[in-house]
């Protein structure tokens, strides 16, 4: 069997997308952020080792302490009065690993990597496995699709959908990306069971991609071919959630909006506010604003649309799964906004770069100007002496 040898192009590809993702994981591994979610992911480790109480309060303070400059402990427990509660009040502080414990998947891989690691450094060490394997994930995509010559498209498309940024966070986004991204890709790809598997790692990780999962079933039956894979892992993912949410002590959807949206209260022994849509039409209206003025992951969707209307325009052609993925993505985001409203980009990640590598591939595969064409270069006429 004769294989082609790889052209120029797509060799320069590969390297410049090597070296970039070498680059991202070696700053995250290096100069990692710290950020004060890592300290209630660090109870959550520890609580799954036997630590409870006041004595798993006390563990995780200190541990992060010792794996983070002065300054930065500074900031994570003096900077604002909800910080400080967290830090002198164990009990309130107990009341929040409900938001915490659901990301079952992520806890579950990092404590596991405490076999070899303290668990602020295995929460950093799943921020730079999950930057590897996405950098795999890109490299593959587009090897398969013979688009690696385009590498600098899908390098800018990480760049300005955060990949960096998520990448330097002990947060779940960007490991929980990695499957989703990887599901999305996986059905493009005819390979709709592994998607499905893909799918359900992903909501296990972060249960609010069901948004994406949902919609993705849906336009799955609608515009066809039915992924049954990924119907299959929307309602595993359905039952797992709510099964991880009520034995992981959630305190709710309502409450979870409010903490997040409206005020960060110190405790959540108690509080129950009532559901008011004034309020709840008042948090879509900040996030909208706030996602305009402090955040890009908007511009960034409204680009891409207006890439993929400019391609469309263009004549160029989309297989059918290629269409209920882009679709999918499309409705999920505002879907998945209207739902739970949140500005920070980190959220959209996985959406926005998925959607580009599948409009990538696609350009690539047809190569055609998108706006447009410059006239081709033709040898000069000779003339003849008068």
């Amino acid at each position: 069997m004769k294989y082609a040898l790889p052209q120029p192009g797509e060799i320069t590809g590969g390297v410049i997308l090597i070296l970039y993702f070498a680059t991202v994981c070696a700053v995250a591994l290096f100069f990692p952020l710290a950020n004060w979610d890592m300290i209630a992911y660090v109870a959550s480790i520890l609580e799954k080792d036997g630590s409870l109480g006041h004595e798993l309060h006390t563990q995780a303070y200190g541990i992060v302490k010792q794996n983070i400059s002065d300054g930065d402990f500074i900031v994570l427990t003096s900077d604002r009065p909800y910080r400080i509660a967290q830090y002198e009040d164990p009990d309130a502080f107990i009341t929040m690993l409900g938001f915490y414990r659901v990301k079952l998947l992520y806890v579950e891989f990092a404590q596991l990597l405490t076999n070899w690691a303290n668990p602020v450094v295995a929460l950093r060490w799943v921020s730079v496995i999950s930057a590897a394997g996405f950098g795999v994930l890109t490299l593959l995509w587009l090897a398969e699709r013979k688009c690696l010559a385009l590498a600098p498209l899908a390098i800018i498309a990480l760049i300005a959908t955060g990949f960096s940024d998520a990448a330097w966070l002990a947060t779940p986004d960007l490991f929980s990306a990695v499957f989703l991204a990887t599901g999305v890709l996986l059905y493009v790809s005819e390979r709709g069971f592994t998607a499905g598997i893909a799918f359900l790692l992903a909501i296990l990780a972060r249960p609010d991609h069901l948004a994406l999962v949902g919609v993705f079933a849906v336009m799955s039956i609608v515009i066809r071919p039915i992924g049954k894979g990924v119907i299959i892992a929307f309602i595993a993912g359905l039952a797992a959630s709510f099964t991880i949410s009520a034995m992981s002590g959630h305190p709710g959807w309502w409450v979870h909006m409010w903490f997040t949206n409206v005020e960060y209260v110190p405790t959540l022994e108690g509080f129950d506010p009532p559901f008011s849509i004034v309020t709840y039409l008042q948090i879509v209206v900040k996030s909208i604003v706030r996602s305009l003025v402090e955040q890009k992951w908007l511009g960034v969707l409204l680009t891409l649309v207006f890439l993929l209307a400019v391609m469309l325009r263009n004549n160029f052609s989309f297989t059918r799964r290629e269409a209920v993925a882009m679709t999918s993505i499309i409705v999920a985001i505002p879907a998945k906004f209207v739902v739970f409203p949140l500005h920070e980009s980190r959220f959209y990640f996985a959406y926005l770069i998925a959607l580009a590598l599948v409009m990538i591939a696609a350009y690539g595969r047809q190569r055609q100007p998108l706006f447009f064409s410059l006239p081709p270069l033709r040898a000069p006429q000779q003339t003849t002496p008068d």
